[in-house]
């Protein structure tokens, strides 16, 4: 009984070793950017996923064009679509800043502290990182953009909402990237969106940041 007890636990065992390992999930949450607007889906996130992960990260899109913080109710379904992803990248705010004041930071700011607290309360165990948006190139914005108000009191309110989100970060524990001065100017497509090499540079600068903070999840 004894040796058929030791079989069947070295059985278990070996069974437990076939089994294929469970990728880490990197849930990353944003607006058009992360999504891959102007780039037919070959976002930051797509980089990630095809020059690093294997089966050890996933790297998974949650991004939609044209939301903002103001929806962060669109949180709630991803958080119950992956309950026990061990990261969340939060990349919002730029969609809020049209034509903006100190109003609307403030009330970016509002609502990413709205967006931590429900994670921590679903998946305490879970690495936040908010990354604070990219800039926007004025000379090139296209006249689409410049009618819908992406102006310079945007990128006034970009300045002004890097600050608020790193003392964000540092108030509530989370990780911080500022992708403010990321993307080089001649990489925007429409002085809005990055273009192929400007999400390239999103996706070395945040993969940068995760091996240098994570280093014993993320390696090379």
């Amino acid at each position: 009984m004894f040796l058929k007890t030791l079989w069947i636990l070295g059985m278990m065992a070996c069974w437990g070793l076939l089994q294929p390992a469970v990728p880490i999930q990197v849930v990353c949450f944003g607006d058009s950017i992360t999504h891959g607007a102007e780039v037919d889906g070959h976002s930051w996130v797509w980089m990630l996923q095809q020059q690093h992960a294997t089966n050890q990260w996933q790297f998974i899109n949650a991004g939609r064009n044209g939301r903002k913080t103001a929806d962060k109710q669109e949180l709630l379904p991803v958080l119950q679509q992956y309950p026990h992803a061990a990261f969340y990248l939060i990349f919002l705010g730029v969609n809020d800043l049209k034509n903006a004041s100190s109003a609307q930071v403030d009330s970016c700011v509002r609502n990413m502290q709205w967006m931590i607290d429900r994670i921590r309360e679903v998946n305490p165990q879970a690495s936040i990182v908010i990354l604070s948006p990219c800039n926007v190139n004025l000379h090139t914005m296209s006249a689409l953009n410049r009618q819908k108000q992406y102006n310079i009191r945007t990128q006034q309110a970009l300045f002004q909402l890097e600050k608020q989100y790193r003392r964000l970060a540092r108030r509530t524990h989370t990780g911080f990237l500022s992708l403010l001065h990321v993307v080089a100017p001649e990489h925007y497509v429409d002085g809005l969106h990055p273009d192929l090499a400007g999400q390239q540079e999103i996706a070395d600068a945040v993969w940068t940041y995760l091996t240098h903070h994570f280093p014993q999840t993320f390696h090379t």
